[in-house]
């Protein structure tokens, strides 16, 4: 069927699966959208035309699924579509269908010779359902497991020249040139083909060149005479091939189907599902005219690419695939494990071909056989020399294990030598040739002993000793002679001292640890420390050194012995030269009156902000305002305050300590450990009394990076917390805390009236006081703000708790009233 004739079948299919929508009929006929088909909306009749269409056109479900889906079909939909029509096909007690293959019905003889077959791949549906019966570790099985690879004839090439032509083929003939004549004509079951006004020729039997030829030559002789003379020309080619019969037995799907003429043996064994689990890969009988006309072994496509056994296939053609006689299984370190079929007369060698071979892990030496006999399993080793003369027997299973993660010829050195590696055991090989082969000791080796530890027989570690020097002057009793994993240790002298250190601190550029030598002094331990820094105060060094003693006494408890040294910046004096001793700790002061610039910083409201250098130790707030040339008329002084940074060991202190508190009393608010570790704190000031009064306790010493900040004036008052609308009202100099209250509605239900305060601009904040029966209201102040707190949620008692209560009071009026009685 050519592409035309496809492209109406499924133009027939669209319009049998929309039917049931009148409305989209138009797009059904053009076939441009199928996203929209619900197959469960379909009738069983119309599942029933569709396979009917199927049927007449000689295409199967699977052939279509492409077409069907590049339409917009969803992958769900296609598959409830093949599952009914397959489903159709099973209960169908009319039709010729053999698993989900379906055959023209010819006569009755066919139908009766079918039904075995038909009942047998039905029982592997049920019981395995629409799958290959193949186990997948068979070599081959992959052809026919994967939905990789489809095996179909390519309807879309030439048709070859040696294609032998028969009923149903349709011929187009064209004659072009002088004279014309195009025609599409089928070849009759009696294999003629009839052309207008020059009648019948027969071409069945012929291949394509010899029928061309024949036509030519008959057309030539009758009213196209032109063909004779060149002055027309002749194509003759195939618009449509026919469909061939052929039987498959032996394979997952057995039946009779109906192929393509171009179709192939191995086109047949895709559609039959390849053997069963039974089949024989390397014995496929192809049996035409009831004669065996090939013998077919896939092992040469699968291992060697060869396809001469891919023969084409003829009408009634029989595939006979028998039952295997020998396979054994391959498992373990080979390239590829699984199970193979081998034939009489192969060799161990030709299934390790099969397996590609082993991997590089592989111990090749010898292979586990597990063998079985009438009664029971065997083990036999096989050795490499017989590999190419052991015959498999049926059922034998190889094991191939892995090399082991060991040496042969493997001896080690480590330490004073140039190369410390692992090198080849050779025959003969003694200590003196191993340390010459890592290039010979290095200047600190420790030349009077070193040691080969060596492996026991029982796996455990011995060590034998041997003088380095006689050992490489060639003396027997300590050259020893190696063996394989030995290991021979070459001690350094550095390995046999202990390490010692001396420390400096203080004012110098790289104060730390550092190794201890022989012969170190003062002055070389301070330039491995950078020399000193320009804070040093090099006048008074302290050594502290230890105090060397056999036992404690009570009466000397010395811990160190201090050293003091005057040197110079240049190192140059004498006592820079004193020497160090192991374990010396150096101590470089700082100078006492050197002090850096420390800067702070005015901002806000005032004449010059920025920052400043304090130029007194006991610089104030008073002072700095001064330099600042005073406030602006903008600013609002009884709202300034002065923002002190911390270090980060402040901050980490503070954490510390609110962590501790919090863990104490249960508290797992993370807001009042932000407000503590922030960067700065916040120091309200009463800055107009500081103008007053310089000098005064409130007039604060500032300390470096302390940030003096005076606001804008604010004429707000904010009202917020518990009231009724929160807001922001114009200051009022006669309105008092409960006017300010009655601007923002009022309390809340929930207001906590008697905890109500004030903040003001500074950070400062006032509370509400009481006296007996008497309130006193915080001030309010320019931008303020008034803070009514919610009362705490009120916790109900539980029913333990009660009972405990009732029970305490019950005892205490008991008591009342025995001491009342007395």
């Amino acid at each position: 069927m050519n592409n035309k004739q496809l492209f109406r079948v499924f133009a027939f299919l669209l319009v049998l699966l929309l039917g049931i929508k009148r409305s989209d009929a138009q797009d059904l006929l053009k076939g441009k959208d199928l996203s929209t088909i619900k197959v469960d909306q379909l009738s069983d009749a119309d599942i029933a035309k569709v396979k009917s269409q199927l049927n007449s056109s000689g295409y199967t479900i699977e052939r279509v699924e492409q077409l069907v889906l590049a339409k917009g079909m969803s992958a769900a939909e296609f598959a409830k579509l093949k599952q009914r029509i397959n489903n159709a096909s099973e209960n169908s007690t009319n039709n010729n269908t053999i698993g989900k293959f379906k055959t023209p019905e010819k006569n009755k003889s066919e139908n009766n010779n079918r039904e075995a077959s038909d009942s047998l791949d039905k029982a592997n549906y049920k019981e395995e359902g629409p799958k290959t019966l193949i186990n997948p570790l068979i070599f081959g099985s992959e052809l026919y497991t994967s939905i990789a690879p489809s095996f179909e004839p390519n309807l879309k090439l030439a048709t070859p020249m040696n294609y032998i032509l028969g009923p149903e083929d349709q011929l187009t003939i064209s004659v072009y040139g002088v004279q014309e004549y195009n025609g599409e004509l089928t070849v009759s079951p009696e294999g003629f083909i009839s052309i207008p006004n020059v009648g019948q020729i027969k071409v069945a039997g012929l291949t394509i060149e010899a029928a061309t030829q024949k036509i030519r030559s008959v057309m030539g002789n009758t009213v196209y005479s032109y063909l004779k003379s060149g002055g027309a020309k002749l194509s003759v080619t195939l618009s449509k091939i026919r469909t061939i019969k052929i039987t498959v037995i032996g394979s997952s799907r057995p039946g009779t189907y109906n192929l393509s003429s171009l179709a192939t043996l191995f086109n047949a064994l895709y559609v039959a599902g390849g053997p069963s689990s039974f089949g024989s890969f390397r014995e496929i009988e192809l049996i035409r005219h009831q004669e065996p006309v090939r013998k077919v072994d896939l092992y040469r496509f699968l291992l060697h690419g060869d396809q001469s056994d891919n023969i084409g296939l003829k009408d009634n053609d029989v595939i006979r695939i028998p039952s295997y006689k020998k396979r054994v299984e391959l498992e373990g370190q080979v390239k590829r494990p699984g199970i193979f079929e081998v034939l009489p007369g192969e060799h161990f060698t030709n299934v390790l071909e099969f397996a590609s071979g082993f991997t590089d892990t592989a111990y090749m030496a010898s292979v586990k056989v597990f063998q079985r006999n009438e009664k029971e399993r065997k083990l036999m080793d096989l050795e490499e020399g017989v590999y190419n003369v052991y015959q498999p027997q049926t059922g034998d299973l190889f094991v191939i294990s892995k090399i082991l993660n060991r040496f042969q010829n493997r001896v080690k050195i480590t330490g004073a030598v140039f190369r410390p590696d692992v090198y080849e055991l050779r025959n003969g090989m003694t200590v003196g040739d191993l340390i010459r082969k890592a290039d010979g000791l290095k200047e600190d080796a420790f030349g009077s002993i070193a040691q080969v530890l060596r492996l026991q027989e029982d796996l455990t570690r011995s060590i034998l000793s041997f003088d380095v020097r006689k050992a490489l002057n060639g003396d027997p009793e300590n050259n020893l002679l190696l063996k394989r994993e030995d290991e021979v240790l070459i001690t350094s002298i550095q390995d046999l001292k202990d390490t010692f250190k001396v420390s400096i601190q203080g004012e110098v550029r790289l104060p730390g640890q550092y190794d201890y030598v022989s012969n170190l002094t003062l002055k070389d331990l301070i330039l491995q420390a950078g020399g000193f820094t320009d804070a040093a105060y090099y006048n008074n060094i302290e050594i502290a050194r230890i105090v060397k003693r056999d036992s404690i006494s009570l009466i000397n408890n010395t811990a160190s012995t201090i050293i003091r040294a005057q040197v110079s910046g240049d190192l140059q004096s004498p006592t820079a030269s004193i020497p160090l001793q192991a374990f010396d700790v150096i101590t470089i002061r700082r100078k006492a009156g050197y002090l850096l610039p420390q800067s702070v910083k005015i901002s806000g409201q005032v004449q010059y902000p920025g920052p400043y250098v304090l130029t007194s130790r006991n610089e104030k707030v008073s002072d700095l305002l001064t330099r600042a040339g005073g406030f602006t008329p903008e600013a609002y002084p009884a709202g300034a305050y002065l923002k002190r940074y911390k270090n980060e060991v402040e901050k980490q202190k503070a954490a510390q300590v609110v962590k501790k508190i919090q863990k104490n009393v249960k508290d797992s608010n993370d807001v009042v450990i932000s407000e503590v570790t922030r960067d700065y704190d916040q120091i309200p000031l009463d800055l107009p009394y500081i103008i007053a009064n310089p000098g005064s306790i409130e007039d604060l010493h500032l300390k470096e990076n302390d940030e003096l900040y005076v606001p804008k004036f604010d004429g707000q008052v904010k009202i917020s917390g518990a009231v009724l609308m929160a807001t922001q009202v114009p200051y009022q100099k006669k309105n008092q805390f409960r006017d300010y209250i009655s601007e923002a509605g009022g309390y809340n239900g929930d207001a906590w009236k008697k905890n109500a305060y004030v903040i003001y601009a500074n950070g400062k904040a006032a509370t509400t006081k009481r006296f007996l029966f008497f309130k006193s209201y915080p001030e309010v102040l320019p931008g303020s703000e008034v803070v009514v707190p919610k009362k705490p949620e009120k916790k109900n008692l539980s029913t333990g708790e009660i009972i405990g209560i009732s029970s305490a009071l019950a005892s205490l009026a008991g008591v009342i009233i025995a001491i009342l009685r007395l």
